[in-house]
């Protein structure tokens, strides 16, 4: 009896105690869904605001949204907002879309109206040359053409003359070259320490940016060697104005030639300059040499300044050899066709 009410006792128990059974979450399943959801609702969004922009596209701008709208949303549609769309006059007052075709051919209009009433006079003013054009060209770099002739020769007379009147008579060179703009450079011999001193003193007074190296320990105390920029005054840059025409090179040449053996002078060279094209002229240039001293040199210098002959000097090379000076010089002519 005992055994059979063990045996109910443990069936009942059996029966009453059930487990319940664990759920396990699944969740990457979850994040799967949570994405596709996430990625239909942008869609239909998508397709809202698609819909909704091509409806504005074909049907037009609806009257209730006017002013609603933002302006940057309009403009990547390509829409337009009648109450915001105005057209600005040159007077200041705006007007609506409606109106503003009529506005804009009005103000042109009224503009082509105002530009044939000017004089001449009144548009020179409104142009302002001097806006265009730099009328001081201080600087070499700046000059025209023609005044950039102008300027060599002056600046190598002037330079000449200054070597003739400040040299003192014990000073001999050995070197000596001058290149446009203003560029020197000397190189001699004094007899005299005193002269040496000077000359230096001088050519220092006339020039900017100008050095004297130190000499070596076994140079003379006479040595003289000089370089910088020498100080060019009162330029006349139109001296010369004119291009040389094609038909005139030969004449002008002769011209030069004739002025050289004025102030003996012989001059070689001259027969076949180099051409190089600069679009509306050509410049000719010549390398010519001579044997003559250097006063005569000079001299010739200080004629060409005053001449009307169109040739500039770019360079000047003097060297002494042997007992004469060996010179060559860089001759220019600009030339038109």
């Amino acid at each position: 009896m005992i055994r059979l009410n063990l045996m109910e006792a443990a069936e009942r128990a059996a029966t009453v105690d059930i487990v319940t059974p664990v759920r396990v979450t699944d969740v990457s399943a979850q994040v799967k869904t949570s994405k596709k959801k996430t990625l239909v609702g942008l869609l239909a969004a998508l397709f809202v605001f698609v819909a909704f922009s091509c409806f504005i596209s074909v049907f037009g701008f609806p009257k209730p949204l006017q002013g609603v709208l933002p302006g940057p949303y309009l403009s990547l549609i390509g829409a337009e907002d009648p109450s915001r769309t105005a057209l600005t006059l040159s007077s200041g007052q705006q007007t609506s879309a409606g109106g503003s075709l009529a506005a804009q051919n009005a103000a042109a209009e009224e503009a082509i109206k105002h530009r044939n009433s000017l004089t001449v006079k009144q548009v020179v003013g409104e142009v302002k040359p001097q806006v265009l054009f730099n009328n001081k060209r201080e600087d070499y770099s700046s000059f025209l053409p023609m005044e950039k002739i102008s300027f060599q020769r002056a600046a190598i007379n002037q330079f000449f003359t200054f070597l003739t009147t400040a040299t003192p008579d014990d000073v001999g060179f050995s070197d000596c070259v001058f290149q446009s703009p203003n560029y020197f450079y000397v190189r001699g011999v004094s007899v005299k320490p005193t002269s040496q001193r000077s000359f230096l003193e001088r050519i220092k007074q006339v020039s900017s940016d100008f050095r004297t190296p130190p000499l070596p320990e076994n140079a003379p105390a006479t040595d003289i060697t000089a370089f910088g920029l020498f100080n060019v005054n009162n330029i006349n840059k139109a001296a010369v104005s004119k291009f040389v025409n094609v038909g005139e090179v030969a004449d002008e040449v002769k011209a030069f030639k004739a002025l050289a053996a004025a102030n003996k002078v012989t001059l070689n060279g001259f027969d076949k300059p180099a051409v190089e094209e600069f679009g509306v002229y050509k410049r000719f240039t010549y390398q010519v040499t001579s044997n003559s001293d250097f006063p005569e040199l000079q001299s010739l210098m200080s004629a060409l300044d005053a001449s009307p002959i169109r040739i500039g000097v770019t360079k000047a090379e003097m060297k002494f050899a042997k007992r004469a000076i060996a010179s060559a010089f860089t001759l220019v002519m600009f030339v038109t066709p």
